[in-house]
């Protein structure tokens, strides 16, 4: 009887453990129940930052004239919008969140589908993420490439009013003036993002479809959803590059605390009443993986809704998520490109926003225009040298990833040779380098020893 007793408890405990893990199907009241010591950090309020651009909180509805520019320099408007500034919707649990819309001004007699970038960053060129600020040469999109209406890594207005589409730009809870504490996504975010789909597709100037689409925080907003909870009027995805998995592919990343000093500038860029979820101050409570990192797992593998996804080897934050949705996703109705440039001047260009009207047309318009019938499920960009022998390949059509031709091999670093080897050396060595600057460097490439790359 003892070890039958023994056997019992070890499998109850093993229920237990297993029942603590599953947090996907949990209320976001039953989660904040669970974990009643989250860490949560004071933020600054949107008229107290001193970065973000804060016009103050002024609902009302105005038409944008065709002609239309925020400021000299910008992108103008090639029709009439209407912009309902500051619009409050309501969350299930009484918490207001406000939103930006963005309208043709013919949607009151013609309604059309509703886009839905989502995220804490600011809705409406609010935040303090601004392309001139944050990198060399605007990060590749110069003023005049958008209007200044556009919500960080989202689409402009200006541009896609005129492709007959709404743009409903959120602040998340807790961002800009909506109330409540901002949280890194789960079943918080899941649950509000259900709720605006909801009051989004029921407004007279929508045709009662809606679609989701951005990059980074906005495009891991549309999976994170997507896996937990369903709503009919939901019709596709374009998440531009997400990750999956917030404790290995972000705050722990390679087994180890990620580069804190980012965590804390994606912190003090945001700003609302309250605060915002730590969750890398969660990371010194909980430093190995438990029921609250699952908590904020994204179960890709419940994703059934068309995806338009996209995937780079230069953003290697959401790389790995962005593979692992296409891969395990269980709907029939995915592709995937990889394109192989910074994502920000991917997400404005041209043909990118040709493609993706074409998409969207398909499945929140209904259109037969091909589009399954033309792009293959996957686009593969390999990345070569400048004026090298090895050229850089865009867009390469394929079927499936991984590549059902691919040849695995093992290669071991000799540290002796200096070089890649097929057998596993004898001898144990070392080798040493010194660092120089970034200008300068001691290898030098060869051409000629990538050629049987091009093959």
């Amino acid at each position: 009887m003892a070890s039958h007793r023994t056997s019992v408890e070890g499998t109850l405990l093993v229920s237990s453990i297993l029942r603590s893990l599953d947090m996907q199907s949990v209320t976001a009241a039953e989660w904040k129940h669970e974990f009643s010591n989250l860490v949560f950090t004071a933020i600054p309020n949107a008229s107290e930052h001193p970065l973000f651009n804060y016009s103050g909180f002024e609902p009302g509805k105005t038409v944008l004239a065709k002609g239309h520019v925020k400021a000299p320099g910008r992108k103008p408007f090639t029709s009439e919008v209407i912009y309902e500034r500051d619009t409050g919707i309501q969350m299930r649990d009484g918490i207001r969140i406000f939103a930006d819309i963005f309208r043709s001004i013919t949607s009151d007699k013609n309604p059309v589908p509703a886009l839905m970038p989502w995220s804490a960053y600011g809705k409406t060129g609010t935040g303090v993420q601004q392309y001139e600020s944050m990198g060399p040469f605007s990060c590749g999109v110069p003023l005049g490439k958008t209007s200044g209406y556009e919500k960080f890594e989202a689409p402009d207005p200006a541009e896609w009013c005129e492709r007959g589409y709404a743009i409903i730009n959120v602040d998340a809870r807790g961002a800009g003036m909506s109330e409540g504490d901002i949280h890194f996504w789960g079943i918080q975010e899941a649950e509000d993002v259900f709720d605006t789909i909801d009051w989004v597709s029921k407004q007279p100037w929508c045709n009662g479809s809606v679609g989701m689409v951005g990059n980074s925080w906005l495009a891991i907003s549309q999976i994170n959803f997507a896996s937990r909870l369903h709503h009919p009027a939901l019709k596709a995805l374009a998440p531009m590059e997400a990750l999956n998995d917030p404790y290995r592919q972000l705050v722990t990343r390679g087994g180890k605390p990620h580069n804190m000093s980012f965590h804390k500038l994606l912190i003090d860029g945001m700003a609302g009443p309250n605060s915002i979820e730590n969750m890398f101050a969660m990371l010194a409570q909980r430093p190995l993986y438990d029921n609250y990192w699952q908590s904020k797992y994204i179960k890709t593998e419940e994703i059934d809704i068309p995806l338009y996804l996209l995937a780079s080897y230069s953003s290697g934050l959401h790389t790995a998520g962005s593979f692992h949705t296409f891969q395990t996703a269980k709907t029939k109705h995915k592709w995937l490109r990889v394109h192989p440039y910074q994502e920000w001047f991917d997400l404005y260009r041209p043909e990118v926003n040709d493609e993706l009207q074409r998409y969207f047309d398909r499945f929140c318009k209904g259109i037969d225009n091909g589009w399954e019938r033309d792009i293959p499920p996957l686009r593969l960009s390999l990345l070569g040298f400048e004026g090298s022998a090895v050229a850089t390949v865009i867009e390469r059509p394929e079927n499936e990833y991984p590549l059902a031709r691919q040849q695995l091999e093992k290669y071991y670093l000799d540290p002796s040779e200096r070089k890649l080897v097929r057998q596993l050396p004898g001898n144990t060595s070392a080798v040493s380098h010194e660092a120089h600057n970034l200008t300068t460097t001691s290898v030098s490439l060869n051409p000629s020893q990538f050629m049987n790359l091009r093959e």
